[in-house]
């Protein structure tokens, strides 16, 4: 008789869960060194196969065919501070971890009849410490919202653009992200402690947002760009069937989304004032005020008719976030100083979506200041395999969230006031090369 009432505790208990990570990693910290090192501000300055990413229009930019591959360290440092000991009931902080990633990109554009008018590209994140991870928090543990798994979610671009003039280019394109369908279905004899059935079905199917973008060039010295970019979610949908010989069944339904990113708008400009100089504006409106409730929602059902229990049943508390849609803009500014070298710097500022948590729920998140230096050499290819050279990019990042005060309105909460916030210090490395 204790083993179906753990159960079911361990159950309802899970009810209570909200999911964790949101946004994107390319958004967040950067697609490339380059673009890390300009503070993500490359909406109109892409010419490489960032585009894909950033705006698809610019990958008709570049001429020849490209490539590039690099590593991106993220290791975050932030901290939440409590004003008393939480009580022992009081869920335990949740603190992002350390990740190391690695970067692909690839541009092809087409020759032949189109003469390089129209360009395909592509670009990949992939964690090497977990490739996807879907962390569910109760909305009572204190998590960072924007910033909890981030570096733990595997990320897929696919783009085309196409030259209409030489001043005017359009893109298109698609992030790629999976979402999860499945059931168990578990029969448990506890007279010979044996599981007389085990059944597994899990489907995984691609989700898709659209990414679509304009470049216009009036001048040689000035571009104008904007792109839009969907919002894009992971979506999980699973049923567990635990049925216990002589004492019932329990059955939970688990739904829900993570890993979300929101719809967003970019207005961008990039202005040559000398020809070793370039200065780059990004405005961007991102639409949190359309994001959903975090809670993975269990609907829950206990069959306890043979303990003459009746049939208990327990599901998920919705999570309200009162998100608000954010503008902020990016500065970056690169200087080649010579044939060969060039310097990169960058500032963001990230607003937060979210209030002040006075309730229950304690998904922290704070105004984030975003800056980055870097620098870029190009050296002839080592294997004279080609003419073109090899260009590495190197790329430091600080994004600092400024310490918020969450006072609790009820001063019996289990977790009590506190502050959040503090830097994550992001590292990049690229290596690109043209193929001629």
């Amino acid at each position: 008789m204790r083993t179906p009432s753990f159960v079911a505790a361990a159950a309802v208990a899970a009810a209570l869960s909200g999911g964790g990570a949101r946004a994107s990693v390319f958004d967040a910290y950067g697609f490339g060194a380059r673009a890390a090192a300009m503070a993500n501000a490359h909406a109109a300055f892409a010419d490489d196969y960032t585009g894909v990413f950033y705006n698809p229009a610019t990958l008709t930019v570049h001429k020849s065919p490209h490539v590039g591959t690099g590593l991106t360290l993220i290791v975050p440092r932030l901290a939440i501070e409590h004003d008393t000991a939480p009580g022992e009931e009081a869920p335990v902080d949740r603190l992002p971890q350390t990740n190391v990633g690695i970067q692909l990109g690839l541009l092809f554009p087409l020759g032949g009849l189109v003469d390089n008018r129209f360009a395909l590209g592509a670009g990949l994140y992939l964690p090497t410490i977990q490739v996807t991870r879907i962390d569910a928090v109760e909305a009572e543990t204190p998590h960072f919202y924007r910033y909890g798994a981030l570096p733990d979610k595997l990320a897929l671009v696919l783009g085309a653009a196409f030259e209409l003039h030489e001043t005017v280019s359009i893109g298109v394109g698609y992030q790629i992200l999976g979402s999860l369908d499945g059931s168990a279905t578990v029969d448990l004899d506890l007279l010979t402690q044996r599981f007389t059935r085990r059944d597994l079905e899990v489907d995984v199917h691609a989700d898709s947002g659209l990414i679509a973008g304009l470049l216009v060039r009036p001048w040689d010295t000035l571009r104008l760009g904007f792109s839009f970019r969907d919002a894009l979610q992971l979506r999980y949908d699973l049923v567990t069937d635990i049925g216990i010989e002589g004492v019932g069944r329990l059955v939970a339904h688990i739904t829900g989304t993570s890993l979300y990113t929101p719809q967003q708008f970019t207005w961008a400009a990039a202005w040559d004032p000398v020809r070793p100089l370039t200065l780059t504006l990004d405005v961007v409106w991102s639409r949190w005020s359309l994001a959903p409730d975090p809670t993975a929602r269990f609907d829950i059902t206990v069959d306890g008719a043979p303990l003459g229990l009746g049939a208990l049943e327990a599901d998920s508390a919705p999570v309200d976030l009162d998100a608000v849609d954010t503008v902020g803009p990016r500065l970056g500014v690169e200087w080649r100083v010579a044939e060969a070298w060039a310097l990169r710097a960058g500032y963001a500022l990230q607003p937060t979506p979210l209030p002040a948590q006075t309730g229950r729920s304690n998904a922290l998140d704070s105004d984030a200041h975003q800056v980055g230096i870097g620098v870029g050499y190009s050296f002839p290819d080592p294997l004279a395999l080609h003419d073109a050279p090899l260009t590495i990019d190197l790329a430091g990042q600080l994004n600092l969230l400024g310490a918020r005060r969450h006072a609790k309105a009820n001063r019996e909460d289990a977790v009590g006031s506190l502050d959040a916030g503090g830097p994550i210090w992001h590292l990049a490395l690229t290596l690109r090369h043209d193929f001629r």
